[in-house]
């Protein structure tokens, strides 16, 4: 009996240890961008949890061909996983690119005061007027109109549901992104 008594301890023991956080049933969400007939390469697509979703933001970035996957973020320990809680989310899409500020000094330009005020000026980068250091970069130019990436009403796109529950996955799902710079409009089916 004794022998027993040890071994369901141990099992017992052993559940209780492989019983930390786990991820939620997520729907495999894959689709395409096209913004003016063509597909949108490079763009972050974003599904933020509309109000009185419980879901958590997932993301994805599209390739060459407009193909995107959607995966959601949990904390460190849980890391990235591809999927999305089902729920109804905000779509946004944003596409970006930073300028860098590649201007050097040689030790010569140092030497002398206005060589060491540039160096000045370059190290705070751009110093917003908040006293943000953006680290020399600029701001990120918006390749796509803005609009389509917020996440007030000002946004065009409508959204969308990702089937599934806190309990249970839904069946893959295909999003398709439409966007059109000329009207500022887009569509998500």
């Amino acid at each position: 009996m004794k022998k027993f008594a040890c071994l369901l301890s141990v099992v017992m023991m052993s559940a209780l240890v492989g019983c930390g956080d786990s991820l939620p049933p997520l729907t495999p969400v894959t689709g395409t961008i096209t913004m003016d007939g063509e597909a949108l390469d490079g763009a972050s697509i974003t599904l933020m949890p509309a109000e009185n979703t419980a879901g958590r933001t997932a993301s994805g970035v599209s390739d060459a061909s407009g193909n995107f996957t959607l995966s959601t973020t949990f904390n460190q320990e849980l890391g990235t996983a591809p999927g999305v809680i089902g729920g109804i989310y905000k779509v946004m899409v944003t596409k970006t690119e930073v300028v860098i500020d590649d201007t050097e000094l040689s030790m010569e330009d140092m030497s002398t005061m206005d060589g060491a005020n540039t160096m000045y000026d370059n190290q705070l980068g751009g110093m917003t007027e908040d006293g943000e250091n953006d680290g020399g970069y600029g701001d990120p130019e918006s390749l796509i109109p803005a609009q389509f990436g917020v996440a007030d009403g000002n946004n065009p796109l409508k959204n969308v549901t990702i089937g599934g529950t806190e309990e249970a996955a839904g069946p893959a799902q295909s999003v398709t992104i439409t966007l059109d710079s000329n009207a500022l409009t887009g569509t998500v089916q």
